[in-house]
């Protein structure tokens, strides 16, 4: 924040909070529900930590997904991130500043720590820019370092707005209802070789495509019947 202009510092007390302020009105409207959470309670119950994963697509409805104990979430070292860590600090998420792509490596030390310190974690694997739906590697080296179960999650809205922006970002609408899916844990041993290492990405592509796909067609069952 060195380089940072007076006009900025002053914005970065402003925005986030107004940001969480709209964020919180907005939800108030929003009538939610969730599917297949005995997903991650069967951890939550034993009280160990997962890492949730989910699309940048689908971050804006994340604050308020169902779960127990504290979140650490990797947001990006971008001024834009600085923005938005104090925004989820808002909603009692921290983070932990870097990306699996920029930094990667002293990123995911530090998720680690966090994990070790008695957290779940939270991360968008196509992030910060894509591309979309396409899992990175990092998430898979965060879950064999931790031993974590990676637990694919999405949400869906029945009215929503989707942008015009690299990954499609999705706004819920007002009054709509929003549904959350969990997906089944998919562990990542720790010697793997770089073929079954890729294997495992492409399952966590796969379980969080199928969770995305039930989400969605959640509502185009609804509209049918």
């Amino acid at each position: 924040m060195e380089n940072w202009s007076f006009s900025d510092r002053v914005l970065l007390q402003i925005i986030p909070r107004i940001y969480a302020w709209v964020l919180r009105l907005l939800a108030l409207t929003i009538r939610r529900d969730v599917l297949h959470q005995e997903h991650a309670e069967k951890f939550w119950n034993q009280e160990k930590f997962v890492i949730a994963a989910f699309w940048h697509q689908r971050l804006l409805m994340m604050p308020f997904l169902p779960h127990k104990g504290r979140v650490g979430m990797m947001i990006s070292r971008h001024r834009d991130g600085e923005f938005i860590a104090r925004a989820v600090k808002l909603f009692g998420i921290d983070s932990v500043r870097g990306s699996t792509t920029r930094g990667g490596a002293a990123a995911l030390r530090g998720m680690v720590r966090f994990f070790e310190s008695g957290a779940h974690l939270a991360i968008t694997p196509d992030g910060p820019q894509g591309p979309r739906h396409v899992v990175q590697r990092g998430v898979i080296e965060l879950a064999r370092l931790t031993a974590a179960p990676i637990i694919p999650v999405a949400y869906s809205a029945s009215r929503k707005k989707i942008f015009n922006s690299w990954d499609h970002f999705i706004l819920p609408l007002p009054f709509c209802k929003v549904i959350y899916v969990y997906g089944e844990a998919i562990f990542i041993p720790r010697n793997l070789s770089e073929k079954e290492l890729e294997e495992k990405r492409l399952l966590v592509e796969d379980r969080l495509r199928q969770v995305t796909a039930e989400a969605d067609g959640y509502f185009q069952k609804a509209s049918v019947s």
